[in-house]
């Protein structure tokens, strides 16, 4: 019974440990953080001349002073410092020679390189190994309920035998140093003795089955502060998510935009063309 309880409940909670990114132990939700963020900011700040050239030195500010108290980058932040400051300057690139288009360019351009570091800290080879380390680890968890249950169950029935053995016990054979057919003594005292006896075995497994559920609940403690920490990981993705789509969004406005801006230049020039067309044909 406590075998299969147990194999349902807990299992059941070690299954969401799966995309958690961290490994310290079982329960260490900020080690675990740490550790994910550590590899977040390495992938971010490794690989921004590949992304991000020619602002890596822009971007690298930006990400450092937009970094809070767990130590992940705000790419909202981040992207809004780059951008204010390449529409500043006028900052303009080959194919892009509006500096305000540019600017929205780059700063989606880090939400999504800092989004990329999230998948890697996840999903690359460090993370995958803290996510196999942290499910065999939710595994011993969940064996080691289930053992402290099994070994629950068992000291139970063991007292339970004890305790029905001292009671069909007769008394007098129970007490040591007199007789049983003799002193008198023997008779009151016998009684006092087996009744201590029961309460002592009594004791002993309510103390024993106490020790057990403090243990339990340990274990399970883990569990449930890991859980924890995979949801705030879930939910952290879940804005990386809405980050993402917001950004195309907006790169489809930006896009529609320019293209509004463009067809206008067209039709002016064109409109051009057709005044001096009129005017030479006047002449």
């Amino acid at each position: 019974m406590y075998k299969n309880y147990f194999k349902i409940t807990v299992f059941s909670s070690a299954l969401v440990l799966m995309t958690l990114p961290a490994m310290a132990g079982l329960g260490n939700i900020w080690t675990d953080f740490q550790a994910y963020s550590n590899d977040l900011r390495n992938y971010v700040v490794n690989n921004l001349s590949d992304t991000l050239k020619p602002y890596e030195v822009q971007t690298q500010t930006a990400i450092n002073n937009s970094s809070g108290a767990i130590g992940i980058p705000n790419p909202n932040t981040a992207g809004k410092i780059v951008q204010d400051q390449i529409t500043q300057y006028s900052l303009s690139e080959k194919f892009e020679t509006n500096s305000a288009v540019n600017g929205a360019i780059v700063k989606n351009k880090i939400g999504r390189h800092i989004t990329l570091g999230a998948v890697e800290s996840t999903l690359g080879r460090n993370g995958q190994s803290q996510t196999r380390n942290k499910l065999q680890n939710a595994e011993k968890a969940v064996n080691d309920i289930i053992s402290i249950a099994n070994t629950a169950e068992t000291n139970k029935r063991q007292k339970q035998i004890e305790i029905q053995a001292v009671a069909n016990a007769n008394p007098l054979n129970n007490l040591s140093g007199f007789a049983a057919d003799a002193n008198p003594i023997s008779s009151l005292i016998a009684p006092m003795l087996n009744q201590s006896k029961l309460t002592q075995l009594t004791w002993e497994g309510l103390a024993d089955l106490e020790l057990q559920n403090i243990n339990q609940r340990r274990e399970q403690s883990k569990l449930i502060a890991a859980t924890l920490g995979t949801t705030v990981h879930i939910h952290q993705d879940l804005q990386y998510t809405n980050l993402n789509l917001t950004n195309i969004s907006q790169q489809i406005d930006e896009t529609n935009r320019a293209r509004r801006v463009d067809t206008s230049a067209e039709v002016a020039r064109l409109l051009q063309v057709t005044s001096q067309t009129d005017l030479l044909g006047r002449r």
